[in-house]
């Protein structure tokens, strides 16, 4: 029971964003209380556990590999530790979050991220001028996760995981997630939502229901728009999809992330190896708003070796959920969902949730292979 209670906290914390959130609205001694409690917790659970697992050597390849080699250029004054701190909590989510990956299931994961999708949906209907990040009437809505891009993502790992769970869940669950992602207006939510229908269509033909389902959605947030406080630019973009105006592609292509990652190629290309440093790719200057893909950081600041690494976890976990598409589809969907979330934000050494939720497709695709190994043994026999 205590280990199911330290497990449960652990993932809100964490899934649900909830020390970022805690410092935004609630100050920085709640944040930091909350922060450090996601640690202490990992590290109570990991000695809880009596039967350990062997550690996922490639992610704490990876963390070792990025903080050694983007301390070499780092060069700011770090009167608190800052850099110290990171790699700790980091290391420590790798070297416990093993144990928490093993003990959760799917249908865990998927009531947790659902608590933050119905955050979203309440910000935008209760509370709509709670944006700390953004200025009250910014009109894109995020509840526990403060960017709306960062929500979009959660509500398609919930979406992602809605393919596992039965028909009462399912439905229920496929609902929330994308009105939640709607009322984000995330243009990444939009296309990542669409590529996993189609594939959810063509690997089983009773999920045919979902454009009813995206239809529903779009109706209820068309039909009570006036009551909402939405983005209007980029409302009459979506709306203007759907009716005889033409579609505005200036809205949906300003501050494309394509334009923000080539800033940034020059400062690669320029040190390869070793990098440029830590949070050089991640800090917002004059010049440079923050390089927002996490792939790019990770070059761009600890250079060559951590990034092709990086590019093994993610490409490991595509090809092997893909081998499991048919029986295990919901896997394949969220690693997808992982893989392109890397692309649109660069907080993954501090923010954790893609690193757990990635170690946890990871064990049970692990799983899985060992399960289908065995049957085939079996059937040799």
């Amino acid at each position: 029971m205590l280990l199911r209670l330290i497990k449960y906290t652990i993932l809100f914390l964490i899934l649900c964003n909830i020390p970022s959130y805690l410092l935004a609205y609630f100050g920085s001694s709640l944040g930091s209380l909350a922060s450090y409690a996601s640690s202490l917790l990992l590290l109570g659970f990991f000695a809880l556990v009596k039967e350990k697992h062997k550690p996922l050597f490639p992610f704490i390849a990876l963390g070792l590999l990025y903080f050694l080699l983007s301390s070499i250029n780092y060069t700011e004054i770090d009167e608190d530790n800052y850099f110290i701190k990171e790699y700790i909590r980091f290391m420590v989510v790798v070297l416990c979050g093993i144990e928490v990956a093993y003990k959760t299931s799917a249908k865990e994961v998927y009531y947790i991220v659902l608590i933050g999708a119905i955050s979203v949906i309440i910000n935008a209907s209760v509370f709509p001028l709670a944006n700390a990040n953004y200025y009250p009437t910014y009109g894109r809505y995020s509840g526990f996760y403060l960017n709306p891009n960062f929500a979009g993502s959660v509500c398609l790992i919930g979406y992602a995981l809605s393919y596992y769970m039965k028909r009462k869940w399912k439905l229920i669950g496929q609902i929330i997630f994308t009105l939640a992602g709607i009322l984000t207006f995330s243009r990444t939510f939009i296309v990542i939502w669409l590529l996993i229908s189609i594939f959810a269509i063509v690997n089983d033909k009773k999920n045919l229901v979902i454009p009813a389902i995206g239809a529903f959605v779009l109706l209820l947030v068309f039909t009570f728009s006036s009551k909402l406080a939405l983005n209007t630019d980029r409302f009459n973009a979506l709306q203007s999809i759907f009716t005889e105006e033409q579609t505005k592609t200036e809205v949906i292509n300003r501050d494309s992330r394509t334009e923000t990652w080539s800033l940034y190629y020059d400062m690669i290309f320029d040190r390869p190896f070793l990098g440029h440093g830590f949070m050089k790719f991640q800090r917002r200057t004059n010049n440079y708003p923050g390089v927002h893909n996490s792939y790019l950081m990770v070059i761009g600041e600890a250079g060559i070796l951590p990034f092709l690494v990086m590019l093994g976890i993610y490409g490991h976990l595509l090809v092997t959920s893909f081998s499991f598409f048919k029986s295990h589809p919901e896997y394949f969907y969220l690693t997808c969902v992982l893989v392109l979330a890397l692309m649109g934000n660069h907080g993954y050494f501090n923010n954790f949730y893609n690193v757990l939720l990635g170690m946890f497709v990871f064990v049970k695709l692990k799983e899985l292979s060992v399960q289908r190994n065995f049957h085939f043994s079996s059937s040799q026999k």
